[in-house]
């Protein structure tokens, strides 16, 4: 008998079997306990909305500077809200006063010595109050255009509030307020990122889909120490979204509005705080710009929108279609391809934030950098070419069709002749899809 099948090491190697296992199963359910609960609150809260926004008066009604011309609710961020906060008090319950029905016992430093109370708990309140009050200013907004100035100061507002309860990245340095201005700018400028794409349907839930489902594998992929709260926050935005989608997709029955893109920036935010990229034990720094990785594509459509409009002598909130998805569709592209083109590019550069997190070296982590690179520069490329000329069409206009969007705090800008609007109902009637005119 060899040494590979000696008793004691086949005995080794089925406990270690057997622990794989179970550590497999004890992931599985884990997963499913957050993803199944919030993807049915979700599916059927959003599809109430549909029935009870238009009685509210929360719907997005066509005018002279929107494309659509139907009449179509919002409100599909309050299902969102449901998804992620009915699911997560349930679990906080259980927790609390009925631990023995937990379907998984969750290690680590998520729980208290006790075993009943939430370690990080008060982190966790301060998030999802934050997000909550960031949803009910977009939701403020969907009912009645607000400016945009008081907007940015509650957004600035609610972030410095969270920040002070200590949700905060240090980034290495000793000074509480440099890590305090970096974390306020990034929950502004993230929830800022996913309204600027919420202009198609199902644009903004599919990139936070794959964002959401991206951070859950880095955080509970950790075989020492998953990141149990962390990566269970990120797998109830999966199911959430997933159940805000089926109402969403192309042709949509109902818009996120800026409740739903404001929630979710939010959440994304402070998780991505929240969350363990980099431990003095591994000694990997170059780990803390997974985050930045996974986020490439919105952060890149925010900051080249605002740079085209002050090159052009305009304010930056000034509506325009010099997004990555309008562009996509001015080169010929159906919208639907369009976003799922921009979904594409998310989950590459997601991907290789992904890789980054589990290379050794800095070498290896400018390899994954440089994916995300050439990722970026390919939009940037994308987004310079000229649009193409229609064959036979008098209008000198590409006719804006199938683009719909929750009503966001920007105006898309679309100026469309009575000749364009009545080719663009024809596409209208084969695609049912529609253009918001309030996104940034």
């Amino acid at each position: 008998m060899n040494h590979w099948s000696s008793p004691g090491q086949l005995h080794g190697l089925t406990g270690v079997a057997t622990l794989t296992s179970q550590s497999a199963l004890r992931m599985l359910l884990f997963v499913c306990a957050c993803v199944l609960p919030s993807f049915w609150v979700s599916f059927a809260a959003v599809g109430a909305m549909r029935w009870i926004a238009p009685r509210l008066g929360l719907i997005d009604k066509p005018a002279a500077r929107k494309v659509h011309l139907v009449p179509k609710p919002m409100g599909g961020g309050i299902g969102l809200w449901c998804g992620v906060l009915i699911p997560l008090t349930g679990a906080l319950l259980i927790v609390f006063f009925a631990p023995e029905l937990l379907p998984v016992k969750i290690p680590g430093k998520t729980i208290s010595a006790d075993g009943s109370v939430l370690y990080r708990l008060p982190q966790l309140l301060a998030v999802t109050l934050g997000a909550l009050a960031m949803g009910l200013v977009g939701l403020a907004d969907d009912f009645r255009p607000l400016p945009w100035q008081p907007r940015l100061l509650l957004q600035f507002l609610i972030s410095a509030i969270v920040v002070a309860c200590g949700v905060r990245a240090t980034f290495f340095v000793e000074s509480f307020w440099l890590g305090a201005f970096a974390s306020v700018l990034w929950f502004v400028v993230l929830v800022n990122s996913i309204n600027f794409l919420d202009n198609m349907d199902g644009l903004a839930g599919g990139i936070g889909l794959i964002v959401s489902g991206v951070f859950a594998c880095m955080m509970l992929s950790r075989d020492d120490d998953p990141r149990w709260m962390v990566g269970g926050y990120f797998l109830l935005l999966c199911g959430s979204l997933l159940g805000f989608l089926c109402h969403n997709w192309s042709p949509a029955r109902i818009f996120m509005g800026d409740a739903g893109s404001y929630f979710l920036g939010f959440s994304l935010a402070s998780m991505t705080i929240l969350g363990t990229f980099y431990t003095a034990e591994d000694g990997r720094t170059h780990t803390i710009l997974a985050p930045l990785c996974v986020l490439a594509v919105p952060l890149y459509d925010l900051l080249s929108v605002i740079s085209i409009r002050l090159k052009e002598g305009r304010s930056p909130f000034q509506p325009d279609k010099k997004h990555f998805s309008h562009r996509l569709v001015a080169l010929g592209l159906k919208p639907v391809h369009a976003v799922l083109t921009v979904h594409l590019a998310t989950l590459t550069t997601g991907l290789a934030g992904l890789l980054l997190c589990s290379v050794d070296s800095w070498g290896a982590a400018l390899l994954c950098l440089g994916i995300v690179v050439c990722i970026l520069a390919m939009i940037a490329i994308l987004e310079s070419a000229p649009r193409p000329a229609i064959a036979g069409s008098s209008l000198g206009t590409i006719p804006v069709v199938a683009m719909s969007a929750s009503a966001g705090p920007e105006q898309s800008g679309n100026e469309v002749s009575a000749s364009g609007r009545e080719l663009n109902a024809h596409a209208a009637d084969r695609t049912s899809t529609d253009v918001s005119a309030r996104n940034w």
